[in-house]
């Protein structure tokens, strides 16, 4: 296999599509630059005709909190800027109030286009003022940018500095309107404050009198101050009591203690533990003489006396000590009564002097709650008249608008886009519609394909032949230049279906070869002739015969004023030889229609023509027979079946596909024999432009071979 040709079906059926597209569109080049030239122009009258809209631009910022000249109460100071306190500020920027100032500050109403119409009477100042409200919003655009708090005005109009006027003065009394809006509520803020002042004073002269009118009643002099003393007294007395009852439990512990051992516990004596330390060296002696010398020995007995001295002299010492703990703890016991009994009298007498002051104590409350409340109110209109005309507004400009230089609208650079785009889209829309109607075969493989037949020779058209001026709607015209140019890539087409049709060599078959079309106007008559000269310019004997009883192409073209014809032949009322008529300029033969013709369309299809197709064949070298079409005239059809072979003409992408399949069905049944087809009227700057599965597509490479 060749390299190239190893890739897959898929690939090479993709490839064939973008090459197909591609070709389409070069073939198609001067419709879409037509198009595209014609939606430019439009797109320029368009950009010309509009009229122009110049927009100016402005940007203003919130502050995240405003520094005021005086300083205010924690629950009066400004609210940090959020995202919401700027979505508010853009509503504030577009509302009817503020264009409505803007308008009176620049006297928009008295402005043609804006307060008035042209060419129409003054309107009322209300209506005027309203309508110019109306226009300034209607074009003006505020939004934030991004998420900052940074707001970008613009307004867009047909004067460059009225536009600037707008957006600067929207600006500046938005800004304004923000610092009379906070001088207002400060002052309404003042007034108020003045009248509750009034108010609150008097409630706290009525409270304070009160407060002495009661102490002078109860003399209570200070209610805090005694209960003061009789508390820390109470506090004393409890530390005292707390004392005296942890001493009372640590004397009775040790006497418990003393108690419960028999000893005399912690406050044993240094006699008594003498004596306890005598009497255990005793009972270590004892027993080391009863181990030694037994039970009986006279040293025991002197010892266990000693031992029972001590033990009386232990008991009354210890007896001692126990009575000296009981006397202490009853002492710990007095005092712990003592103390609790002055307790109990302090509280009592705080509870007496408590019932006494708490109305005091209420009326002392209510005083100074009055006090309090009088005092934050007044702090309040203090720091009130202070701020008066020192408010700020918390938006600042960032920048004012320029005097536009140039216009945003038509833009020049969109315009020229979008014009290009919409030529473009135009353009494909166009080819897509041409590709819809154009029911023709564009090549050759396109048509083998589809028909079934070989295509053996592509017959330009000649006005697409560079140097020729031919008109080939004559079918003289495509002939006579045949005769001068036999090298020609016209002339090789003729040359291509001889060749096909292996004319002059032994094996040739067609000897009558039937040249038709599905429809009228297909150039089959030039291809007849053509044919006919080109074979016999070649050296062969060639007849054409005129089988076109109604319109009589070739007879008109080749011959006038034959007397004899292809008629009379066929009703045996001259000769062959007389009514053959030779054509000097190729030395071929031509069997033309009288002048005369009567309309004897069946004689035409009978058994005498195909008798004198036989006859002619015998004669000469090529018999061409130019038929009339296939689709409207059966005796075409005949004749196509009496012929050797037929030659099926179609014009180049003009001819249906269907209407050439219907004509070879036709001839299918007639009985005749395709060999091929010949495409007319080929255009070859179009075809090689942008063509595809035909040789024409390389004319550009070959063409200094023809002549």
């Amino acid at each position: 296999m060749p390299s190239g040709a190893s890739g897959s079906p898929d690939t090479d059926a993709r490839l064939i599509d973008l090459r197909g597209i591609g070709a389409t569109l070069r073939q198609r080049q001067w419709p879409i630059l037509v198009t595209i030239a014609v939606v430019l122009v439009l797109t320029a009258i368009a950009y010309l005709m509009l009229p122009q809209r110049f927009t100016a631009t402005a940007t203003v910022a919130l502050d995240r909190r405003v520094d005021e000249l005086v300083g205010q109460q924690s629950g009066d100071a400004a609210l940090p800027t959020d995202s919401p306190s700027v979505d508010t500020a853009v509503q504030v920027l577009t509302s009817p109030q503020l264009a409505g100032e803007v308008a009176d500050r620049l006297k928009l109403a008295d402005v043609v286009g804006f307060g008035r119409i042209a060419g129409q009477p003054v309107s009322p100042p209300a209506v005027a003022r309203q309508r110019a409200t109306n226009v300034v919003r209607s074009g003006l655009l505020v939004k934030r940018t991004g998420v900052s708090y940074a707001i970008t005005v613009s307004y867009s109009g047909n004067d460059a500095a009225r536009a600037a006027a707008i957006v600067n003065q929207v600006v500046d009394q938005y800004i304004e309107d923000q610092r009379t809006g906070k001088e207002g509520a400060r002052n309404a803020q003042t007034t108020l404050l003045r009248d509750r002042l009034v108010g609150l004073r008097r409630d706290v002269i009525n409270a304070e009198q009160a407060v002495a009118n009661y102490r002078a009643r109860t003399n209570l002099i200070d209610v805090e101050k005694d209960s003061t003393a009789v508390q820390q007294e109470i506090s004393v007395l409890n530390t005292q009591l707390a004392t005296a009852e942890a001493e009372r439990a640590a004397a009775q512990a040790r006497l418990s203690a003393a108690r419960a051992t028999g000893a005399g516990g912690p406050q044993e004596t240094a006699a008594l533990g003498a004596l306890r330390g005598q009497r255990a060296q005793l009972g270590v002696q004892r027993a080391d003489l009863a181990g030694r010398y037994g039970p009986l020995h006279p040293d025991l007995a002197r010892i266990d006396r000693q031992i029972a001295d001590i033990d009386r002299t232990i008991s009354t010492e210890s007896g001692r000590v126990r009575a000296n703990l009981a006397a202490e703890a009853s002492v710990a016991n007095g005092r712990v009564a003592a103390i609790r009994s002055s307790l109990n009298a302090a509280q009592g007498g705080l509870t007496a002097g408590n019932a006494a002051s708490v109305q005091l104590a209420e009326l002392v409350r209510n005083a100074d709650s009055a006090r309090s409340l009088y005092q934050a109110f007044l702090d309040r209109y203090r720091q009130s008249v202070a701020g008066q005309g020192t408010d700020q507004s918390n938006a600042y400009v960032i920048s004012h608008a320029m005097v536009p230089g140039a216009p945003d609208f038509p833009s020049l650079p969109l315009f020229a886009v979008g014009g290009l785009l919409a030529g473009l889209l135009a353009a494909g829309a166009l080819v897509l519609v041409l590709e819809l109607l154009e029911r023709g075969l564009k090549s050759r493989r396109e048509f083998e394909a589809q028909m079934g037949i070989p295509v053996i020779g592509t017959v330009a058209d000649l006005r697409s032949v560079p140097g020729t001026r031919v008109k080939s709607r004559d079918p003289m015209g495509p002939a006579d230049y045949l005769v001068g140019n036999e090298g020609s890539v016209f002339g090789e087409a003729f040359r291509s279906i001889r060749t096909a049709l292996r004319l002059g060599y032994p094996d040739q078959r067609v000897r009558s070869l039937a040249v038709t079309s599905a429809l009228p106007n297909e150039g089959k008559t030039t291809t007849s002739i053509c044919l006919a000269r080109s074979a016999a310019m070649a050296g062969h004997k060639v007849v054409l015969v005129d089988c076109d009883v109604r319109r009589r192409a070739s007879s008109r073209s080749l011959t006038s004023g034959v007397q004899h014809g292809l008629t009379d032949v066929l009703k045996g009322s001259v000769p062959l030889d007389q009514a053959l008529v030779h054509d000097a300029a190729s030395g071929a033969y031509v069997l033309a229609q009288s002048a005369q013709v009567t309309g004897d369309y069946d004689l035409i299809a009978s058994p005498a023509m195909e008798t004198l197709i036989a006859q002619l064949s015998d004669q000469f070298d090529l018999v061409v027979l130019d038929t009339a079409p296939v689709l409207p005239l059966a005796e075409a059809r005949a004749i196509a079946g009496m012929a050797d072979g037929v030659l099926m003409v179609a014009r180049w992408r003009k001819t249906p596909a269907q209407a050439i399949s219907l004509a070879l069905d036709l001839l299918g049944r007639a009985g005749a024999r395709v060999q091929g087809a010949a495409m007319t009227m080929v255009d070859l700057k179009a075809q090689a432009r942008g063509g595809r599965d035909d040789e024409m597509v390389y004319y550009k490479q070959f063409k200094a071979y023809y002549t």
